[in-house]
């Protein structure tokens, strides 16, 4: 420290770019600690100022280091990115330590604290204890964006509902919102209603203070300040007053007291300090050429594009299998829209008033209530007799999005087969089907718009599976947009095969 200070340029303000972090906060006398304000009881903001264990040892730190300190409100979503902004010298935010984000900044060790992620649930939303994350497949669980275990949801199949803040996700469990829920045991569990209990437990992570890639001496010195507050109980200390659980700081305090961790000269890394979460996702083949391709639009075009979908084996499964679905998805919602239509056509028009007056109940019905209501009812079936399957939530969608298009298409084909009956011609269901072409092809156009609502009862569709990735890549704006497009060239391509079959209608009644 005393070198530190003594190599400090005279010229703070000009040089402080370019100084390494420990230099530059003493240089310029501050030091900016990226904290959570939706985290309690380890960081919350208050009208007084943050509260929590977080905050505290910032100012054990800034104590320390005798410096002011100025707090920034991070969120998991943008803590690594204020890090690598400059806009924060560090962050004490609930920052797990894995060693994907090995390669994003320096994780100081030992670490401060360490959680679990828990799967919470209502009492009836699945069996009392799953054994493993296969239980959770199909099934929606509420996360936050940024949480380093999504990824081991999506993989086994989990539907992922993304909040963007701790607060929402147990505002929504709080009321109801969320019949499951995962995030780390130290936010859930202290807040869990009384109608909730414990699925599921997996994936011990260590909690780090977190430093800039331009920061090694920070680190190091952090290092030993860390190494000194679990030694003389200070950290545990903290914990207390702040309502924190203190069984694993009670552990670090014994070991950090003994040998061989008590005396820094002769530290073992491998008996003192814990390993990070090893949570690497398997890289795509591709995954090289992907990243210099995003580096190139950056500096070719100033393009900021992630392409995250492509990086990671589970990632271009998940987009590969979204792709998939939603093309078989918008498929059936096509066909049944069409064979519902001939069938609402009929039955509309029928002789017998046992028949009509139910298909224009029906229409009626559909017409008067919007449809993610009808696609949510049919969700709330599916999960309430147990039928919470892809396969299942696949063909009820396809029903309810042929349902809702379909009747209102057939009340066209019913229309054009009353005016050929009136006009005297037969009134042949096949001749009112062509003659109302331009409206089915609309309503089966429209189908194809609305697929993505079908992922509300966990079809895993595009849109579904964007959401899955962008929970673990944090990645959304690149994500969403090619979602955007993706779907402009589905509709684009079924209104064009939709009006080349119309006319060929056309030309066919005409030629008659």
């Amino acid at each position: 420290m005393a070198a530190v200070r003594a190599a400090l340029p005279s010229d703070c303000t000009a040089t402080a770019a370019t100084l390494e972090t420990l230099s530059r906060v003493l240089c310029l006398g501050e030091l900016r600690v990226g904290i959570r304000g939706d985290y309690p009881p380890f960081g919350e903001a208050t009208p007084d100022g943050p509260r929590g264990l977080e905050p505290a040892l910032a100012g054990r730190i800034a104590e320390a280091l005798g410096v002011r300190l100025r707090f920034v409100e991070v969120n998991a979503a943008d803590r690594m990115v204020a890090l690598g902004d400059g806009r924060v010298d560090l962050l004490i935010a609930t920052t797990g330590h894995t060693l994907q984000r090995d390669s994003q900044a320096i994780f100081v060790r030992p670490h401060y604290y360490e959680s679990r992620t828990v799967v919470v649930g209502q009492r009836k939303s699945m069996p009392h204890q799953a054994r493993d994350l296969e239980a959770l497949s199909g099934l929606t669980v509420c996360v936050t964006v940024g949480n380093s275990t999504n990824a081991d949801l999506a993989v086994e199949g989990a539907r992922l509902m993304l909040f963007s803040s701790a607060r929402r996700l147990v505002d929504q469990v709080h009321n109801g919102t969320c019949a499951l829920a995962a995030h780390d045991d130290t936010l859930l569990l202290p807040q869990l209603p009384a109608s909730y209990e414990v699925k599921l437990s997996f994936a011990p992570l260590p909690w780090s203070v977190v430093v800039g890639r331009d920061g090694p001496v920070m680190a190091r010195w952090l290092s030993r300040t860390m190494q000194r507050l679990h030694a003389d109980g200070a950290l545990l200390r903290l914990a207390e007053a702040h309502g924190v659980a203190t069984p694993w700081l009670r552990q670090q305090q014994a070991r950090w007291r003994s040998p061989p961790c008590d005396t820094p000269q002769t530290l073992d890394p491998v008996r003192c300090l814990d390993p990070p979460r090893d949570n690497q996702l398997v890289p795509t083949r591709i995954a090289g050429s992907v990243e210099r391709l995003e580096q190139w639009l950056q500096e070719r075009f100033g393009v900021d594009v992630t392409l995250a979908m492509l990086k990671t084996q589970v990632a271009l499964r998940l987009f590969m299998e979204g792709v998939g679905y939603s093309i078989a998805l918008v498929a059936g919602a096509v066909l049944a829209t069409v064979v519902l239509a001939l069938g609402f056509g009929a039955g509309l028009t029928a002789r017998s008033r046992w028949l009509r007056w139910p298909m224009w109940a029906t229409l009626l019905m559909m017409q008067s209530t919007p449809m993610v209501m009808f696609m949510a009812a049919a969700g709330m079936v599916l999960a309430s007799l147990g039928w919470s399957t892809p396969g299942m939530a696949w063909g009820v969608a396809v029903i309810v999005l042929g349902l809702f298009n379909g009747s209102n298409a057939g009340q066209a084909v019913a229309e054009a087969r009353q005016r050929l009956r009136a006009d005297g011609h037969p009134g042949h269901l096949r001749t009112a089907a062509v003659r109302a072409r331009a409206q089915i092809a609309s309503f089966a156009a429209n189908a194809t718009r609305g697929s993505p609502v079908a992922s509300l009862i966990g079809v895993p569709e595009l849109l579904a599976a964007q959401t899955d990735i962008a929970s673990f890549s944090s990645e959304r704006v690149t994500t969403f947009a090619l979602l955007l497009i993706f779907y402009m060239a589905l509709v684009s391509g079924v209104v064009a095969v939709l009006q080349v079959v119309q006319g060929r209608l056309q030309r066919a009644e005409n030629g008659r």
